[in-house]
């Protein structure tokens, strides 16, 4: 009896050990799940690239693992997460308290904050165009230079009004020959109608001919800056001003989260390129999202000659990895570290054009 219980066993391993070492040397690939989001997964002609992409793939080399790779929608790949369809999700996922409730984020790789997407409007309207010379900034750098003029003016008069006073007469025509002078100084025109002769007077020129150089340097960019014709159609200085426009967004990130939560109505869109063509058509004022998604999507969409990115200081978004699995991440958080503190990172992020988050 003993000698057949012996001989089954002896059976059955030498039937299960070959299926056991087999099941070893193919172990079951990871299922990795992703969701277009460039320049963090970017799609190519042989599957997909990008900084997302690039970083797992060095973190799953460094673990030895197999995996396979699933395209999905946003909310399909959350709902994937949420079942255990895939093992991990490394499109940049936005950290949030509800996400935090229904799956496990991994360490964030990369930091960004909201952004606003609006129409530069270039003014064709010569009417617009001279109104712009009566603003409140423009009609103080005009006062602010006739208070120098003037100032240079009376002192170089003071100076010369009794050893030069051919060209720097008494009273009150004396002053007007020193705003003269100091006027056609400033300006480098030299007419050579009125010098002075005093050593102070000289000393003076002196001065106030480098330091005209200086004001008509800024005076220039100041006024350039004030009758520009591009403008933004709306400017946006706080929450409280997307709550007077039409905004856009995309439903169930991270930042439509934060828009809801301050009670922001926002038109949904389905990707970030319909924002923005909603933005150049005038459907909306603004798209919202985060500012290194919507830097890529304008810069390479050739969107920058009507659009621009204005960044802010709300709602700062952290991008992770993120699985069911808790004890997973672990592994992947080790490495994940490892990259990141390493000099290869920054050149990763100069690669996809990405600046680097403080």
């Amino acid at each position: 009896m003993k000698i057949r219980f012996f001989l089954f066993i002896l059976f059955a391993v030498s039937f299960i050990d070959p299926i056991f070492i087999q099941a070893q040397s193919n172990p079951e690939k990871l299922k990795v799940g992703y969701q277009l989001a460039p320049p963090f997964v970017v799609e190519e002609f042989k599957g997909v690239s990008g900084l997302g992409v690039d970083l797992w793939k060095q973190i799953a080399d460094s673990m030895k693992v197999q995996y396979s790779m699933h395209e999905y929608k946003l909310e399909g790949l959350l709902k994937a997460l949420e079942t255990g369809e895939i093992d991990i999700a490394i499109s940049p996922l936005t950290v949030t308290a509800s996400r935090m409730k229904k799956f496990s984020f991994s360490q964030p790789y990369y930091i960004t904050n909201l952004a606003f997407a609006m129409k530069i409007e270039k003014s064709k309207d010569l009417i617009s165009f001279f109104l712009n010379f009566f603003t409140l900034n423009f009609f103080k750098a005009v006062f602010s230079l006739f208070l120098v003029i003037l100032i240079f003016g009376l002192a170089v008069w003071l100076f010369e009004k009794k050893r030069n006073s051919a060209q720097f007469r008494k009273g009150l025509n004396g002053v007007g020959d020193g705003i003269w002078w100091s006027a056609v100084t400033m300006s480098t025109v030299g007419y050579g109608d009125k010098s002075p002769i005093t050593a102070w007077g000289r000393l003076l020129s002196v001065v106030w001919i480098f330091t005209g150089v200086i004001i008509i340097s800024g005076l220039t960019a100041g006024i350039s800056s004030s009758l520009t014709v591009h403008q933004l159609k709306t400017e946006i200085n706080g929450l409280d001003d997307l709550r007077k426009v039409k905004v856009g967004c995309i439903p169930s990130t991270g930042t439509a989260d934060f828009l809801d939560r301050f009670k922001i109505k926002f038109v949904d869109y389905s990707t970030v390129e319909e924002g923005l063509l909603a933005v150049q058509q005038d459907e909306i004022e603004a798209f919202v999202y985060d500012h290194a998604t919507l830097s890529y999507y304008v810069n390479e969409g050739d969107f920058d000659e009507v659009i621009e990115v204005i960044p802010s200081s709300y709602y700062r978004e952290y991008f992770s990895f993120a699985s069911s699995d808790y004890a997973f991440l672990k592994p992947v958080n080790e490495n994940l570290i490892k990259i990141i503190e390493s000099d290869d990172w920054v050149v990763k992020l100069k690669k996809y054009h990405i600046e680097n988050y403080k």
